[in-house]
């Protein structure tokens, strides 16, 4: 049974599901400040694992505490619904982007979302962000394999959509990089006012 709930302080972590055989999928990526693991709150078995992406800071939160918390406080509750209802948003879109969208469409959509996610954190830097994930992650985390993700990252940059220096993506065309990977942030609920539009 676990004992603690982790928050992610620095660095980057994703969660996976592996399959029978072995095959890995990415389920999301978890920035600085996203609790990794909200479901050992109140379930005992958690259905998948969190791996660091990154060196990294974990905050344990102790496990009986944080329940108290949340059943007494009412606004603490709140919170932690809110925040689960949102984390249930992301998956349904990425559920949708490996489903219904091609490669293209998944990748740029996926840079987008990690994009506007550091920005309302305050973490992009120069119009785009250090990406964490290697071409192989991108490959698990939108259900291509890593010689379709290098195909496609060469030609959003070949497009000027993107320009890439080592792991550093800059938005050379943000407007079109949204069109190109069908995003729309509102299943992100981040507030207008989270946003400076750095990457406008």
């Amino acid at each position: 049974m676990p004992g603690h709930c982790a928050v992610l302080v620095s660095g980057y972590a994703f969660r996976q599901k592996m399959t029978g055989d072995g095959a890995r999928q990415i389920l999301a990526v978890c920035i600085p400040g996203d609790a990794v693991d909200l479901q050992n709150i109140f379930l005992d078995i958690s259905d998948h694992a969190v791996q660091m992406l990154t060196g990294g800071v974990i905050a344990d939160l102790p496990r009986g505490p944080l329940q108290e918390l949340v059943l007494k406080r009412p606004t603490v509750g709140r919170a932690l619904i809110q925040l689960t209802l949102i984390e249930a948003s992301i998956l349904r879109e990425w559920v949708v982007n490996i489903g219904r969208r091609d490669a293209r469409e998944r990748i740029a959509h996926i840079l987008c979302e990690f994009a506007v996610r550091l920005e309302a954190r305050g973490l992009a830097v120069e119009q785009g962000f250090e990406l964490p994930m290697t071409q192989e992650q991108l490959a698990d985390a939108t259900g291509l394999t890593p010689v379709h993700v290098n195909r496609v990252l060469k030609g959003l940059e070949a497009d000027g959509l993107i320009n890439r220096k080592r792991r550093h993506i800059h938005f050379q065309d943000w407007r079109a990089l949204q069109e190109a990977g069908d995003f729309i942030r509102n299943y992100l609920h981040i507030r207008d006012e989270e946003l400076i539009e750095a990457t406008s």
